[in-house]
This record gives structure tokens, C-alpha cells and sequence, in this order.
């Protein structure tokens, strides 16, 4: 399983640990983040490789990516044909990617690639996922840390996976939690969670978080809508899954309930305000009842038909992959799917 290292940057066989990192417009920070990995992985007694993954960058990150993989042979990126979201990135590192460990970190030099030593060592006892969790986080108040903990305390509640820190970049993770990961839409933002619903042993470690010296955040105050409503899709991915009639069942009793209360109230007023304005009101909040509940019902089975990916419709699309293997020759994939096989071809890298 362990590959053997001869010359510290070059790797022989199969990696043990694999460190993924997703990259959108971070030109200035790969070369740092790189060199910073490539220190610390010479320091583990483990065969490594590291994969970045382009998603649809449009700064210069692509040819700057490639210069760095000609450079290292434990190093290759994937680079996407759009930029399909951080969910759909991670998925592409997993699946293009062979470790029995899975270190993934964020590209823009805010976690602390030391801290991978420690997240290796606590998995060593006997843990499945292991969450960073940024203690001392260096962000703006406003845009960064109070959405932050409003999220993470109201997804702890609904949820009941006790993790603080449920946006944090860095973790570990062993191969068979990765390879079950359903990662689609937003859903990397819910990987604890999705990981305590595979049966995962996960712990928490506290790592170091530093503030952003290049480029900007690519997140602000709008996630929180994105992540309320995604709420009710976690939910219904690690309870209803296998029982969805369950859920049905408990929205239309939901919506009953809301008839019956509509009606009685109804009732009540009829003697305050003429007939004629008191049945306009009540169909009108029949109306929105029904509509509401039918919209969010539709909206639960289109989430779980989005996560057949097709041929057709692939949850992301490679446009070709680069690194050192083949003397700096990038590997296209011309139908845009893993399944490509034997039509994939070789060209020469421009920009490098």
C-alpha cells in the first residue's frame, strides 16, 4: 500500500495519503501553498501526492498550476471545463486520487498545511474523519464569522452532529469514507455530516487558521440563504433517505394542520368583517398553503434526481489533467466524463 520515496519529491507506487485542493482564482497563493505542502509531506513517514483541482479559473491559476506541475512529480492538477463549485472540485480530487488518507485544505493559504502531521496522527487512533476547527479564526467579523456561527449553531441543532466547526477546509479522512461521499450542489458544507451518517468515528482538532494575504473570499453574507435552504435537503438525506413516505406523510400533516387553523380562523372573524372579504382571504391562504407545500415537496425529489449523475448530465466535467508523469504532457478527455477510457489523448501543455 505504502509507496517507497527515493528522491523526496518523487513517488514510487501507490500514495498512502492524498492531499486535495480545490482552487478558484487563487494565481498568487498556488506556488506558496505548494511549496509550504511540499515542505511538511517530506516530513511524513507516508508516500504522498498532492491534486489540485481547477475550478474554472480565470486569473492565470491554470498556467500557473501547470508551470508548478512540471516542477513536481507527486503533483497533478485537474482542471475543469467551468467552474461547477466546490462540492462537484472535491468530488473530482477524490475520484482522481489514490490514498488510503484523504487530506483536503483549502487554496487560499489560510490553513496551515503543518497541521496535516497532527490531523495524520489523530487518525492513527482509530478514527475514521478527523474535523479541523478553526478556534482562533482570523476573518472579518461581519461577512465571515457571525454567518459563520449562526450557520454552524443552527445546523448542530437541526442536525444533531455536534461538530463546531462545519465549514473548516482541513480534515483527514480514510479512502472509504471519501468513496461514499455524495457530493453534489453546496453539500461540502454538510461533509461532517454526511460522514456521521455513514457510521464514521470523527473527532475534532484544533488547527491553526491564518488571515487571507492574497485575493478575496469567494463567500459572504448570501450563503446563509444557501445554506437554509439546504437544511431541509441534509435532512432529508440522513433521515428520510430510505423512508421518504415518512417525510410526505409529515408534511401533509403539516399542512393540515395549517387548513385547520386557516378555517377556524376564518371562523372567528367572519362576524368582524363582511362575508364577502373573509372567503376571498381564506382561499387566497388555502392557496398559499398548498402552493408552498407542493413547490417544497417538488423541490425535495428534484434534489434527489440531480444526484443520479449521466453521461449527459455529470456532477462535473474534466477538460484535462496536468503534471510530470508523462514529461509534462496533458491528458485530454475529449467526451468530458471519466468514462472517456481509451479516446483519452495527449498534448503538450501551453503556457509553460
Amino acid at each position: 500500500m505504502e509507496g517507497e520515496m527515493g528522491n523526496p519529491h518523487t513517488l514510487v507506487g501507490k500514495p498512502t495519503v492524498s492531499v486535495v485542493i480545490p482552487v478558484y482564482n487563487e494565481v498568487d497563493n498556488v506556488l506558496v501553498l505548494t511549496r509550504e505542502l511540499v515542505s511538511v509531506l517530506e516530513t511524513v513517514p507516508n508516500s504522498w501526492e498532492i491534486c489540485f483541482i481547477n475550478d474554472g479559473s480565470t486569473d492565470g491559476t491554470e498556467e500557473k498550476l501547470n508551470q508548478i506541475a512540471c516542477s513536481f512529480p507527486n503533483m497533478t492538477v485537474i482542471h475543469l471545463t467551468r467552474r461547477f463549485g466546490q462540492s462537484a472540485a472535491l468530488r473530482a480530487g477524490f475520484e482522481h486520487t489514490h490514498g488510503e488518507i484523504v487530506v483536503t485544505l483549502d487554496g487560499d493559504l489560510q490553513n496551515d498545511p503543518r497541521d496535516i502531521p497532527r490531523l495524520l496522527n489523530k487518525l492513527n487512533e482509530g478514527y475514521d474523519v478527523v474535523h479541523g476547527w478553526r478556534k482562533n479564526r482570523q476573518d472579518r467579523w461581519l461577512s465571515r464569522r457571525v454567518p459563520s456561527l449562526l450557520a454552524n449553531w443552527l445546523i448542530r441543532n437541526v442536525t444533531g452532529v455536534k461538530v463546531p466547526d462545519l465549514g473548516c477546509g482541513i480534515r483527514a479522512m480514510r479512502r472509504w469514507v471519501v468513496d461514499h461521499l455524495d457530493l453534489v450542489g453546496d453539500m461540502h458544507r454538510y461533509l461532517p455530516i454526511l460522514a456521521d451518517n455513514l457510521g464514521a468515528r470523527s473527532t475534532v482538532l484544533v488547527v491553526n487558521h491564518r488571515s487571507r494575504q492574497f485575493g478575496k473570499s469567494k463567500y459572504g453574507l448570501g450563503r446563509m440563504f444557501r445554506v437554509l435552504c439546504d437544511i431541509p435537503v441534509i435532512l432529508w438525506l440522513t433521515r428520510f433517505h430510505w423512508t421518504p413516505m415518512r417525510s410526505f406523510a409529515f408534511l401533509g400533516i403539516i399542512n393540515a394542520m395549517f387548513v385547520v387553523m386557516v378555517s377556524m380562523f376564518s371562523v372567528l372573524i367572519q362576524n368582524l368583517f363582511p362575508l364577502r372579504l373573509v372567503i376571498p382571504v381564506f382561499f387566497a391562504m388555502m392557496a398559499i398553503i398548498i402552493g408552498g407545500s407542493t413547490t417544497f415537496a417538488a423541490g425535495l425529489v428534484a434534489e434527489l434526481l440531480v444526484r443520479v449523475p449521466t453521461d449527459r448530465c455529470p456532477v462535473y466535467v474534466v477538460r484535462y489533467q496536468s503534471g510530470q508523469e508523462n514529461s509534462c504532457l496533458i491528458l485530454q478527455l475529449p467526451h468530458g466524463t471519466r468514462s472517456a477510457g481509451p479516446d483519452q489523448t495527449t498534448i503538450r501543455p501551453t503556457g509553460t
